[in-house]
Parts: structure tokens; sequence; C-alpha cells
């Protein structure tokens, strides 16, 4: 095992199918979904290599530690928020290669046998290249901001947000009734960064409330897709529930008025694409973050 046993791996994981498109099914995703799934895709081959330097130093220990962090409770795995927007076997191959990272870690474990281990590695990778064989992923029509907007809109928020952005994630769920606005935290022990995100939405539920949505214009601009309507709304007009999560906080917006219900699909679509490396779209009825 060296270094150049690593090379051919990464190569092959990101490049052998770089050119055979024609026949590879086209998943149409926005850009956070994007940016969400080649995340994960990234990580596990970040992962993937953690493992096979461990297999070269016979640190089994090690092997199991990195194969556990890619198996069924890995942190943020596409497959949670966006299992109503992958296809069905897309979600299967993931799903069986997150339970074999889980295997390998407990056969590392119990067994000791490196050998073993890459003969699992091997079988497992062949999941990775099946997934690149068979999907591209395009955005389509889909407005993203430019990288320059990105940055701007990331030094304002980090004036009006207290919590991190690198170490949290906004999730905006459209409903029919208006839509879920949730910030979580990515590592759960991360107890310091839970309460400043509870603070500051308890804090801009209650400016909402009042009509005051002058801290998302701080961060997105006056002219932020949306914001107009919901300004203009009466208290009566939506109803704004804040709550606590285990791992962060959320606010819901209801409303029973159509412009209002466009309205807030419109501020979320705006979030999405401003908070493009630290938001992605949800789902109505979204539940694996609970209170």
């Amino acid at each position: 095992m060296n270094k150049a046993i690593f090379f051919i791996v990464t190569f092959f994981v990101t490049s052998a199918f770089a050119d055979e498109v024609d026949n590879r099914k086209v998943l149409t995703l926005t850009a956070p979904q994007r940016h969400h799934v080649l995340t994960e895709m990234r990580d596990l081959l970040a992962g993937t290599q953690n493992i096979l330097a461990a297999l070269a130093k016979d640190d089994m220990a090690a092997v199991a530690e990195y194969s556990r962090a890619l198996g069924f409770d890995m942190k943020h795995k596409a497959e949670n928020p966006l299992h109503d927007v992958l296809p069905k076997e897309f979600m299967q191959l993931g799903m069986s290669m997150h339970k074999d990272f889980d295997l390998i870690a407990a056969d590392a474990e119990s067994l000791k046998d490196p050998k073993h281990t890459l003969q699992q590695m091997s079988a497992t990778m062949g999941k990775c290249t099946a997934c690149h064989a068979s999907y591209q992923i395009n955005t389509g029509n889909v407005e993203q901001a430019t990288e320059a907007r990105l940055d701007e809109v990331a030094q304002r928020g980090s004036h009006v947000m207290p919590f991190a952005l690198e170490q949290t994630t906004h999730i905006f769920s459209k409903t029919d009734t208006g839509g879920v606005q949730q910030v979580i935290v990515k590592d759960k022990a991360n107890s310091g960064q839970i309460k400043l995100i509870r603070e500051h939405l308890s804090k801009i539920s209650h400016e909402f409330m009042q009509g005051d949505f002058s801290n998302p214009a701080k961060i997105h601009g006056d002219t932020m897709p949306g914001l107009a309507e919901l300004k203009k709304a009466k208290q009566r007009d939506i109803k704004i529930d804040y709550k606590e999560l285990a791992d962060g906080g959320q606010i819901t917006y209801s409303t029973s008025q159509p412009t209002l219900i466009a309205a807030i699909h419109q501020w979320f679509d705006a979030q999405l694409s401003d908070h493009a490396r630290h938001a992605m779209p949800g789902h109505a009825g979204h539940s694996q973050h609970k209170h």
C-alpha cells in the first residue's frame, strides 16, 4: 500500500466516467441540492483515503473509526433531506454503501484482518462506480448566485447571524400553506452553536410577527424576492411559530392567502440561492430534526 494506490483510487472514483455521459440518467437538482450531493461524495472520497491510509499502517482501530463515520449515521448524507428528490435506485445504492461501511467498521474491530477489509472496500467501491456510471447531475435552468454574491452575503450574514455558517446548515422546506425554515448544527455535540441558533431564530421570529423583516434585508438587500409582500402583510395574515429542535431551531410560516404563500416560496428560493454553500431545500413533512 503506498501513495500510488491512493492516487489511482482517487483518479478512478472521480474521473473514470467523466466522459461517459450519453447513457447516464440526468438528475436535475437545484444548485443547493447539487452542492449537498457533491459534498457528500467528496466526504466519502476523503474518508476512503483515510481508511486506506490506516490499512497501510495496519491500524485497524483507525479503520473502524473512519469506516463508521461513513456508515448509516454519516452526518448530513444526501439520502436524508433529499429522499423525495433522488431516484429510488440512487437512494438504494447510497444506503447500501453506508451499510457496507458499518459492516467494514464492525469487522475491522472483530476480525482485525486488513486483507478482508480490502476485499470489502473493493465491493463497496464498486457501488460508487456503478452510481457514477448511471447518473449525472444537472442544475437545469435553476439560477445560482455568483461566487462574489455568495461571499458578499456570507460577509453580511456574519454581522446579523451570531452562529457560524460553516458549522451549521439552513434548510428551507416549502409547504402548501407557506414553509418551514430550519437551522441545524452539523455536529450535534456543538451545544454552543445550538444555543446561538435558538437565540437568533427566537429573536427574528418575534420581529417577523411584528412585520419587521429588517434583518433579512440587511443580508440579502431590500429588493429580496417576496420581502415586500411579507412586509406589507398584517399580523393576522401570517402565522409564525418558533420551536427548538434537538440540533437547532425552526420557524414555521403559514397563511391561507395564495399571494403570501407565493411570497414565502420566493423568499425561500432567494435565501437558498444566496446561502447556497450553507443551505439546502427540504420537503413538506420534513421530520428528521425533532424537538
